[in-house]
């Protein structure tokens, strides 16, 4: 098979995987029943994880993949010098630009539901996602961990991300799943993250006390300096 062939239907799969998944949450009313949910979730579940590393976290430059409609952003936001909020559905980064504004250290950009392209290598000195990647095909999740390593600052840049735990039903639907939790581990991630070329700093399995516990994980890794 010609590499170039190959290559365009990687990209095909991807694409297929990341909208199978993206196109849920368009103008979703999840976004308001969440965002009741969110001082909870700040204050009990991810600043608890993040505050023992908080030294060694840069948050000057930082990114909120698949913001949806910013609840996670309004956290961030008075922690950085600038925030890049990132999402599959134009409809969402409306809704975050209506919500924050033209201000300078907001930035937006509409993502193909795997790619980062719009950022420069090293640029980005945190990532950040919650609630979110949970949902993510594992192809999917393999390819935001090579991008990562790419726009992440050597040494310094780290991440925040929040995915599944899941490992029942793998080839069957992920909305057959508790939660809508696609197919993950807590160890597969830090088997991809290592393939990647990223270090694994901490991780902790969440429960959720519904429909399955510990279905999901929260991972902080790092890009290292070589």
């Amino acid at each position: 098979m010609p590499e170039e062939t190959a290559v365009n239907q990687s990209l095909s799969s991807l694409d297929k995987a990341a909208q199978h998944v993206g196109r849920d949450w368009r103008h979703a009313a999840y976004y308001d029943d969440a965002e009741t949910g969110m001082d909870k979730h700040w204050s009990g579940i991810i600043w608890p994880f993040i505050a023992p590393h908080k030294e060694y976290i840069d948050f000057s430059i930082t990114m909120d993949l698949a913001a949806g409609h910013g609840r996670n952003s309004a956290k961030l936001l008075p922690l950085v010098k600038e925030l890049h909020i990132v999402d599959i559905n134009q409809e969402n980064i409306d809704f975050c630009r209506e919500r924050f504004g033209d201000s300078p250290t907001v930035h937006y950009h509409l993502t193909n539901g795997y790619s980062l392209d719009f950022f420069d290598p090293g640029e980005l000195t945190f990532a950040y996602c919650f609630d979110a990647m949970v949902h993510f095909d594992s192809d999917v999740v393999r390819e935001y961990l090579k991008e990562l390593r790419r726009v992440l600052r050597p040494g310094t840049g780290r991440a925040f991300l929040h995915h599944s735990n899941l490992v029942n039903n793998p080839s069957g639907s992920h909305k057959a799943r508790p939660g809508w939790r696609n197919f993950m581990s807590k160890e597969l991630f830090e088997h991809y993250a290592a393939k990647e070329g990223l270090h694994v700093l901490k991780q902790q399995v969440v429960d959720w006390k519904f429909d399955g516990s510990n279905i999901d994980c929260l991972t902080l890794l790092e890009r290292p300096s070589n």
